[in-house]
């Protein structure tokens, strides 16, 4: 099958998937020690940003969690050209319902990723969140991120990570025993992140782990919920995030990590 009809092909198996899933994760995020995860896990995306940046694309914004967050830390500016504000796409229409009950003012488009409908370099910074590895094109996903980005822009990205071989296997078992999971929806290595990145035409500036029992236990209550029946699950969960950024500073421990967050921008020259 050609490499275009494998991605149409794809686009319909998620937009049937997360037409599923949509209220499962407004489910998932209902908890306050979910939302505690969440909150820290886009801070950590958003503090790689330029703090001048107001023209933001949300790729796989999802149930809007993220954008809401983004429209907050980064409001309009009132200033030429810095009107767009975040603009929040995904191909789950079901998804961008949910969406608009938590950011009803941004701005949000049903598209595939591989194939945005804007025109030019617009975006200051463009993030995404998970999203990279529900395509199958990988390289052309990424260039059609660069292609939307200002000269200056900045691209930050939160994939799942598969440097750790148990990790790997833990996923990959879960991937094929779920039906909330697209077996096609592998994580990537560091090495093999930062080169389709770079393949795209772009720069890695910068690549930094996270999640480790946060992300367990906290990020997921929806698959794994013992959070939800323990008294102090706030408190929990602010130590978890805690001990999860020691050990993902440490070269040697940051192997846990069960994600990866990976800056880049155009290649200049």
């Amino acid at each position: 099958m050609a490499s275009q009809d494998v991605s149409r092909a794809n686009a319909a198996a998620q937009i049937e998937l997360h037409r599923a899933l949509a209220p499962r994760y407004a489910y998932r995020y209902s908890f306050p020690f979910s939302r505690r995860f969440q909150q820290e896990w886009h801070a950590e995306m958003i503090r790689h940003a330029p703090r001048d940046a107001r023209r933001l694309l949300d790729i796989g914004c999802g149930t809007g969690f993220f954008l809401a967050e983004l429209e907050q830390e980064r409001p309009r500016g009132d200033g030429p050209g810095e009107g767009l504000g975040a603009v929040g796409l995904d191909i789950s229409h079901e998804m961008l319902q949910v969406s608009e009950q938590y950011v009803p003012d941004a701005r949000l488009v049903t598209a595939d990723a591989e194939r945005m409908p804007f025109q030019g370099a617009i975006f200051d910074t463009v993030f995404c969140k998970g999203s990279l590895h529900h395509m199958r094109n990988h390289l052309g996903f990424l260039e059609s991120c660069r292609g939307v980005l200002a000269e200056d822009g900045l691209l930050v990205m939160s994939e799942p990570c598969n440097d750790n071989p148990l990790i790997r296997l833990a996923r990959a078992i879960l991937y094929r025993k779920s039906p909330h999971f697209d077996v096609g929806d592998q994580g990537f290595t560091r090495r093999g992140i930062v080169e389709v990145t770079e393949q795209a035409g772009m720069e890695v500036l910068k690549t930094k782990k996270f999640g480790v029992l946060a992300y367990v236990f906290a990020g997921f209550p929806d698959h794994l919920g013992l959070l939800r029946f323990l008294p102090g699950s706030d408190l929990i969960t602010r130590a978890f995030i805690g001990f999860d950024r020691f050990l993902c500073a440490i070269p040697g421990l940051s192997l846990l990590g069960f994600h990866i967050v990976v800056v880049a921008r155009p290649r200049r020259g």
